[in-house]
């Protein structure tokens, strides 16, 4: 374990949390957490520090907690991703949040199948599952805007705008038919990233151009027919070359 999430109300006050029920049986089973031991901890939202455990079963875990250290930094990238099979949401949630990106926004596209919406991995619990994982994972505490828009086409009209202004954002969509990603792309104006990468099937003729009318500029990722969540890590390795640090 690289670190145990502690959600806001588990919190009695700034030096003390406590776990119980399902979240008491995860830190003591999935994760091991016995008495006397001290790990990384960061509250959801919030600070980062240390945790002494002072008392641990499946029922109940306490924590004597200092926080200090403040989240990791958000990468200024936003994501847009079609709906695809759950296992694949999964990883995709886990990746975006792991990776620091700003928002991650599932839409329903024509390629996907529609039955996936009804996934509990989009339901608030399961997006909640991951982004604990993958917090975890890598010992942050901030948690990235994640939203499902069941109309494409209602996203980019209406949505689009409020996540990055266009003229301050490279907008990319990955396609096999795309340029490689390269400083040619990129401005100096360019101080964000909004990044479409389409469903297993990909996306439709039709979404293409919806994309392309606003701005987006295709993408290739090589010769390779790469899947969801490695497409997205590929393309966020590439963007970490060309967009600002903080």
């Amino acid at each position: 374990m690289n670190s145990l999430i502690i959600l806001p109300f588990e919190c009695v006050d700034t030096t003390c949390a406590v776990l119980q029920n399902n979240r008491a049986s995860y830190a003591f089973g999935t994760h091991g957490i016995r008495v006397g031991q001290t790990l990384r901890v960061a509250v959801m939202g919030g600070l980062r520090g240390t945790g002494l455990v002072t008392e641990s079963s499946a029922e109940r875990v306490v924590l004597t907690i200092e926080l200090s250290k403040a989240a990791i930094r958000h990468r200024p990238v936003d994501l847009i991703v079609g709906v695809s099979r759950p296992q694949t949401v999964k990883k995709v949630i886990q990746a975006a949040v792991m990776l620091g990106v700003r928002s991650l926004h599932f839409v329903s596209s024509e390629q996907g199948e529609k039955s996936y919406l009804q996934s509990t991995a989009l339901e608030p619990e399961g997006i909640e599952e991951e982004t604990i994982k993958a917090l975890e994972q890598v010992w942050d505490s901030r948690v990235p805007e994640i939203c499902v828009h069941r109309s494409f086409e209602y996203f980019l009209k209406n949505r689009l705008s409020a996540i990055a202004p266009s003229e301050a954002s490279l907008r990319i969509v990955a396609h096999p038919n795309g340029k490689e990603l390269n400083l040619e792309q990129h401005h100096s104006s360019n101080t964000a990233a909004v990044v479409a990468i389409g469903p297993e099937r990909g996306w439709s003729s039709r979404e293409i151009e919806l994309l392309e009318a606003q701005g987006f500029r295709l993408t290739g990722l090589g010769e390779r027919v790469l899947r969801v969540e490695v497409a997205l890590t590929f393309l966020l390795g590439q963007l970490e070359l060309l967009l600002p640090t903080a």
